[in-house]
Parts: structure tokens; C-alpha cells; sequence
């Protein structure tokens, strides 16, 4: 290990024709420190180096290293957006090929950014950055829902399918730029400068061609049965100021194809089971009648995040991140044959029929609102 420098997360940018590497590596001397002793060193250090590619760029990182770089510890690859929208290809051909890099780190895209300002963010909580990113990008997609946890080798499945294409998380940095690469970013309660996951980057091939906001991307979320869990926030009937939550606590999808007069049709299936958790509203969830109310407005929000996405990739991007086209191909492969090299336009008009069924099966500990329980 003394003769080691452990890196934890890379940055790739395009900087003219050539990319800049980026390249967060532990310092020891910071991570070994006394617990609760503050260490003058910061807890990561980054070393950057151009090339024209993205090995020649990684053997030019040892002229300022003192160390061999190991990578078999890399938890995050940070993207930057510009980058993205020219190819990632060329950066995936190399890290799936070369053996010192496992295949379950997470992707990334600095949206609006570039990856070099993500990674120089000092981040409160946790020591060193990447694991602070991998780890809310775990949570966030189980229990949130607007953010989707996807590991390099899903990344390259995605992009050379012919009936699916990729989608990855973006990062921002929040704040005041100015001062995340400073170490007093963290020695304040609220943090200057800070790290937040914002919306899905939709792939078409190896390229970004553009976003989902969050509801577009919970939408996206519920049809590949990636979300556990998650909050819904539906207005009162009579009192639409006011609010109702809904916590999903369990979802399952499933989506099926058809095929009349040589027309594939998809059939998107979502249960969820849940509970309110908040009440603004004066409801009496004793009664079957409130229950099946809130039932058909969960369905109602359900479903319409689902058809915004939906219908945003298919009229704006022509990008299948659903993976309607690998549904397809497995129920009606000779149809697939003869429609695969014009898929964009057969996605872009295909019909999508959304059906969502929702169960409310039990409630807070009072079937009463806090204001109900209070003028009584």
C-alpha cells in the first residue's frame, strides 16, 4: 500500500480534441487520522493530465504521481456533459477492456458542468467524495425514485443493444461554486457548496441528447421496477392548497407487447401498495369511500409521470429507454428483424397503454388529521 495511490473516482472532459482526466485518489495520511482529530490534510487529493485518449491520459498521471495509480478501488466515473454529447464510446471501449478496472462502479453525468468541478467539491458526512456519491445515489434510487443507480457494465449493455437505449444520473454542484474546493465547505452546519443528483441524461447510441426532469424521471423509474420506494404529494380534492403523501412502500412492473394489423402496441402494468403518512386535508380515512378516492389519485399521478416520459422521449429525443424494442424482439422476432434498422420511427408512433393499480392498505396511527384531532 506504500507504494500505491489508490484512486476512488475519475472525471472525464472534453478539452478541444483532447480529454482531460481527472483522477480523485485517497490521501492515507488524512484517512488514517484519530477519529474526531481534524487533519490538515484533505482527505483526497486530484491529479489531471490531456491525452487523446483516455489510456495515453492515464500513463501520463504517473509524471505527477510519486505512486503507481491503482484503479481496482474506483467507486464513481464522473462525466462531463459536453463530453457526453459528443460519444462516450471511446472512453467505454477502454475501461471495459483493460483488466485493472472492476465493473461495478457507478456512472454519472456533471450536468451543466464539468466533471473536474464535481470532483473537487469537499462533501460533509462522509471523508472522501466518491463514496459519498455512490452511496446517495444508492439511497436516492431506492427510496426517492428520481435517480437511477447504473454500474458500467450496464452503461455498455445499454448502449450496443439495438432495442434499448442508456439513460444515466446527473450531478450538480449546488451552491456557491466558488468555495466546494475549499476545506471550510464542511466546517460550516449549512454547507456553502454541495453535491446534488438532478434529473435522468437520455442516450441515443453512446450520445446525450438531452433530460428528464424529476417527474419525467420517477416516470421512466416506475417502468423498469426500479423504484422501492418513494413519496407521492397529491392535492386535496375540495382544498387543492393543501396536501396529501402517499409512501409507496411496495412497486411491481410489467410491460408486455401486442401486435394487431402489424402494429406492436405496448401494455405497461404498475401495482403499488402503500400508505398516507400525511394528511393537510379533513378526510375521514375510516370510510371506504376516502380510501378508493386516494387509490384513484395515486393511479392518476402514477400514471402520468409514466406518459410524460414517455411521450418525451418518443416525440423530442426518439430515443427507447425503455426497452420497448427488446420486448419486442422477444415476443415477435421475425417482426423485430424487419424493423430494427428503422426502430427510432416505429418507437416514435407506437401506441402505450398505461394501466396502474394502487392499494391503500392501512394508515397512519389516526384515521383523523392533526387539525380534526385538535378542534375536537
Amino acid at each position: 500500500m506504500n507504494e500505491l495511490a489508490v484512486s476512488v473516482a475519475l472525471g472525464v472532459d472534453q478539452k478541444g480534441n483532447k480529454l482531460l482526466l481527472s483522477n480523485q485518489m485517497l490521501n492515507p495520511g488524512a484517512i488514517a487520522g484519530k477519529e474526531g482529530g481534524a487533519s490538515p490534510l484533505a482527505p483526497v487529493t486530484l491529479f489531471q493530465t490531456s491525452g487523446g485518449g483516455l489510456q495515453e491520459a492515464s500513463r501520463k498521471m504517473t509524471i505527477v504521481s510519486t505512486r503507481k495509480i491503482y484503479v481496482g478501488q474506483v467507486q464513481m466515473i464522473i462525466l462531463g456533459e459536453e463530453f457526453a454529447r459528443k460519444g462516450v464510446a471511446k472512453v467505454l471501449d477502454y475501461l471495459s477492456r483493460d483488466h485493472e478496472y472492476r465493473k461495478d462502479f457507478f456512472v454519472v453525468i456533471a450536468r451543466g458542468a464539468e466533471a473536474q468541478d464535481v470532483l473537487k467539491v469537499f462533501t460533509p458526512l462522509e471523508k472522501t467524495p466518491a463514496y459519498k456519491m455512490s452511496t446517495s445515489l444508492e439511497t436516492s434510487s431506492k427510496v426517492w425514485g428520481s435517480t437511477a443507480a447504473v454500474k458500467i457494465d450496464e452503461l455498455i449493455s445499454a448502449i450496443i443493444s439495438k432495442g434499448k437505449d442508456a439513460v444515466l444520473t446527473g450531478i450538480v454542484v449546488a451552491g456557491d461554486t466558488g468555495i466546494g474546493n475549499d476545506k471550510k465547505n464542511v466546517e460550516k452546519i449549512l454547507v456553502p457548496s454541495s453535491l446534488k443528483y438532478s434529473g435522468l441524461a437520455v442516450f441515443k447510441k453512446d450520445k446525450l441528447v438531452g433530460w428528464l426532469n424529476e417527474k419525467e424521471s420517477k416516470g421512466y423509474n416506475y417502468t423498469q421496477g426500479k423504484i422501492k420506494s418513494t413519496t407521492i404529494l397529491l392535492a386535496c380534492p375540495e382544498e387543492k392548497n393543501k396536501k396529501l403523501a402517499v409512501e409507496l412502500l411496495r412497486t411491481k412492473s410489467e410491460t408486455k407487447v401486442t401486435m394487431k394489423e402489424n402494429k406492436p402496441t405496448i401494455h405497461i402494468k404498475l401495482k403499488t401498495e402503500g400508505v398516507a403518512t400525511d394528511a393537510q386535508c379533513a378526510r375521514d380515512f375510516a370510510k371506504p369511500a376516502t380510501i378508493s378516492e386516494l387509490e384513484h389519485l395515486t393511479q392518476s399521478n402514477i400514471k402520468a409521470s409514466i406518459m410524460s416520459a414517455v411521450k418525451k422521449t418518443q416525440n423530442v429525443y426518439k430515443s427507447d429507454i425503455f426497452g420497448f424494442g427488446e420486448a419486442v424482439e422477444r415476443k415477435y422476432p421475425r417482426y423485430w428483424e424487419s424493423v430494427k434498422s428503422d426502430w427510432d420511427q416505429v418507437f416514435s408512433n407506437m401506441q402505450v397503454i398505461v394501466q396502474v393499480e394502487s392499494k391503500i392498505h392501512t394508515m397512519f396511527k389516526t384515521t383523523k388529521s392533526f387539525s380534526e384531532r385538535m378542534e375536537k
